[in-house]
């Protein structure tokens, strides 16, 4: 955490006709080397005030630091400024015009729907309505989303310093927060405010590798997401509270590219993190600073990424705590699930190994059990895509064998028409990406092409079975269990479960 100089405190006010009077407590902090934004504190100036934001967007960058040691967090907004004064009156006084996309037609707002799947506070569809970002219609709350910074000081990072983890936060948002604009792509890049991080972004070792002459430009035009960036928590219905969700991105991936699972989880009243894992990640942003895949961060990253889970779960109680007073009180810790991609798919069974009280269920899609996993007890559900040739038939193989050996209660839902990709979002960056979007390499067939199941409909199948068995295993409502022992959708999936 850059510390604040000496008699650079001063206190602003700021205030916005349609939502709340602001008071901030502003501490100008040193500049980071090499850049012309300066990082400013705002902190709560009572231990139970929420730290305020402003539910519009502003000229800046908003990051919260979270200091592992001390369970504190500070929230850094880089104003464009020369000096601490000059930032401190931007803060106060300018409020920029929201821009952007319009927002999106169909977020469950006042919608009704058939109910099949139970949620949070209705239901979910299985019927013929899909969602562009989530596949089935997404829950009953809006989401609001924020990036925070937290360092891991019982770690040391191969460069110097803590292990540093990037992370994003989804949860359940105010109602007010529909009339703020879509999230920008370029908010889960800091908008630019490091000097060269666009760029960066947009080489093909990192966001541009995903389709040639793919811009971050064209992606704040085209990516469509439900997230409104640091909205307002919603407070959950008395004497509870929001259970907690942890997602680990697949290895050269990115904490972003997997909006329709997090996202739709935190329209159902799950709050869901996750994290750049630091060396395995294609981009992130540390201390002012792009990182990219490989180096010496990467060596271990088979020992560092399921203490990242950890780790994540930790800040969460912290957080939780009082260290971030919007989720103070507000976070189910004890109730959470692992859940992950690929090599986060391993990373999730490893946490599931751990017996870890706070972990009651695991989500593991396409894992790459290969790197070895010798079983969970608690509540498993395996999804994997027939097709799928990264992690290849003996894999497969593999995670069938995992589940019929699990002890606790599982579940396998393989997509017959799926890949790899399926399970991400990676769709919004290239339509005809290959294995599970657009044309694909078959698995089955050596030599052949197949035809994915649309990504929408996959999305549908992914996060239908992943609500119902969230809704079981971290909600206990047990009436789901009938849903989780029946195939919904017929000859497109495989299906097996066990109680």
């Amino acid at each position: 955490l850059a510390q604040p100089q000496s008699g650079a405190t001063m206190i602003a006010t700021m205030t916005h006709a349609d939502r709340w009077a602001l008071g901030w407590r502003l501490d100008a902090a040193r500049m980071w080397p090499g850049t012309r934004r300066t990082p400013l504190h705002a902190r709560c100036r009572s231990p139970g005030e929420l730290i305020p934001w402003a539910p519009c967007r502003r000229q800046g960058v908003l990051r919260l630091v979270h200091d592992s040691r001390t369970g504190r967090s500070a929230r850094q907004d880089h104003w464009r400024g020369r000096g601490a004064a000059c930032s401190v009156l931007a803060g106060a006084l300018l409020l920029a015009q929201p821009r952007g996309r319009a927002p999106l037609k169909a977020e469950g707002q006042g919608q009704q729907r058939h109910l099949t799947c139970r949620a949070a506070g209705g239901a979910a569809s299985l019927g013929p309505e899909r969602h562009p970002v989530t596949g089935l219609p997404p829950g009953p709350y809006a989401v609001g989303v924020t990036t925070v910074q937290l360092d891991d000081h019982s770690r040391s990072d191969p460069e110097g310093g803590p292990r540093c983890l990037q992370t994003e936060i989804w949860y359940p948002a105010g109602e007010e927060s529909r009339q703020l604009p879509p999230n920008l792509y370029s908010e889960f890049l800091a908008r630019g405010a490091v000097p060269g991080s666009i760029a960066l972004a947009e080489a093909s070792d990192a966001i541009g590798g995903y389709r040639e002459g793919l811009t971050i430009e064209e992606l704040d035009r085209t990516w469509q997401n439900l997230g409104r960036r640091d909205a307002r928590i919603l407070a959950p219905e008395p004497g509870s509270r929001w259970p907690v969700v942890i997602f680990s991105h697949g290895s050269g991936a990115f904490r972003a590219s997997y909006v329709y699972f997090t996202e739709f989880l935190a329209s159902q009243g799950f709050v869901v993190v996750a994290c750049d894992h630091v060396g395995n990640s294609r981009y992130t942003i540390l201390n002012g600073k792009v990182v990219k895949a490989g180096g010496p961060r990467s060596e271990n990253s088979q020992k560092d990424r399921p203490l990242d889970v950890v780790f994540l779960l930790d800040s969460l109680e912290k957080m939780n705590s009082g260290g971030d007073s919007r989720f103070a009180g507000r976070l189910d810790c004890s109730n959470c699930a692992v859940t992950g991609m690929s090599f986060g798919g391993w990373t999730a069974a490893v946490v599931a190994e751990m017996d870890d009280p706070r972990v009651k269920a695991a989500i593991l899609h396409c894992p790459s059990l290969a790197r070895g996993v010798k079983g969970a007890k608690l509540p498993v559900l395996m999804m994997i895509g027939t097709q799928d040739t990264v992690v290849g038939a003996p894999n497969n193989e593999e995670c069938r064998e995992y589940i019929r050996n699990a002890k606790g209660p599982r579940c396998l839902v393989e997509i017959k028409a799926g890949g790899h990709v399926t399970f991400t979002s990676c769709a919004q960056y290239n339509s005809e990406y290959g294995n599970g979007i657009g044309p694909s390499k078959s698995l089955t067939s050596p030599g052949e092409m197949y035809t994915p199941m649309p990504i929408e409909e996959a999305h549908a199948v992914i996060n239908g079975y992943s609500l119902a068995f969230l809704d079981v295993y971290l909600r206990g409502k047990e009436d789901q269990l009938e849903f989780l022992k029946v195939n919904h959708f017929k000859d497109d999936v495989l299906h097996e479960f066990s109680p």
